[in-house]
């Protein structure tokens, strides 16, 4: 089966997503410390792109209190080292 290829956002979603826990696959971070990674004008477009990273399987969703944490999956660290991001 053939991936369609990440668009800009998706791969700077992923990014700031890898950065925000440190590379570690067991770690979940707020959508906030992700949207806290871009500049004010483009933090809206984050929830978004994470759940298009959610379902193609390249981040985790794990619920903690009343709200949402994202985490990378190894999927997800694997693009980005196919695409020399990190």
């Amino acid at each position: 089966m053939v991936r369609k290829p990440l668009t800009e956002l998706e791969i700077a979603t992923l990014v700031a997503l890898f950065y925000a826990t440190n590379g570690s696959i067991h770690s979940y971070v707020p959508k906030q410390a992700v949207q806290a990674r871009f500049r004010k004008d483009l933090r809206g477009f984050v929830p978004k792109e994470l759940k298009k990273l959610v379902r193609r399987g390249y981040a985790f969703r794990n619920p903690r209190g009343r709200q949402m944490t994202y985490g990378i999956t190894i999927e997800g660290i694997n693009e980005l080292r196919k695409i020399n991001l990190i």
